[in-house]
């Protein structure tokens, strides 16, 4: 494979993938949707972040005929699913971090448990049984008030655990360290030569 679709518009995160498959010795160009003309909506239809990533990556494959990496993350907040049944946010820009800190206004620190989801799927076109996939989560707490700067919509409000500190306040090799979207990813590429 010389060149490998990952679905996102976010320029960081590609070179970020380039960048780890340079350090795998992979020679593999990433491009992202931003080189795609017309390309298909990603999906955020289904019920979990599995079969968002896998539909999303085998429409993508498909449309591009391009090896394809597709991600669907989400935070899901203990007191929001038990309280008022709302499922995980998904990062696509439908809800943001004010709408979830006015849900939780005035709920005590110990009830704001909340977890960080991501799944990765890897299609080649027309090989859809052949997927890829790998998933990781991180538990933590929803911080009062937003602290550091993101580009992630959640980064600023969730606290890891035994850090004191929320993703948005960690410098990269921080977030890496702990991130479960980096654990997931580095799994799935451990897989990616012998497949």
């Amino acid at each position: 494979m010389d060149k490998l679709l990952y679905t996102t518009y976010d320029q960081d995160k590609v070179n970020d993938l380039q960048e780890i498959l340079g350090e795998l010795n992979l020679d593999i160009e990433v491009i992202g949707l931003s080189s795609i003309d017309y390309a298909p909506q990603k999906s955020y239809s289904e019920e979990t972040f599995l079969n968002n990533a896998r539909n999303t990556a085998h429409r993508l494959a498909e449309y591009t005929k391009l090896p394809t990496l597709s991600e669907s993350s989400g935070l899901s907040v203990d007191y929001l699913f038990n309280s008022l049944e709302i499922l995980p946010y998904h990062h696509n820009g439908q809800d943001d971090k004010e709408r979830l800190l006015g849900y939780l206004g005035g709920v005590p620190s110990e009830k704001r448990t909340a977890s960080y989801y991501t799944t990765f799927a890897f299609s080649w076109p027309g090989q859809e049984d052949n997927d890829i996939v790998s998933s990781g989560r991180i538990s933590g707490v929803i911080a009062k008030y937003p602290f550091g700067n993101s580009t992630y919509v959640y980064d600023s409000s969730f606290v890891v655990p035994g850090l004191g500190k929320t993703f948005g306040e960690m410098n990269i090799d921080e977030k890496n360290q702990v991130s479960q979207r980096r654990a997931a990813l580095d799994r799935l590429l451990a897989d990616l030569p012998s497949w």
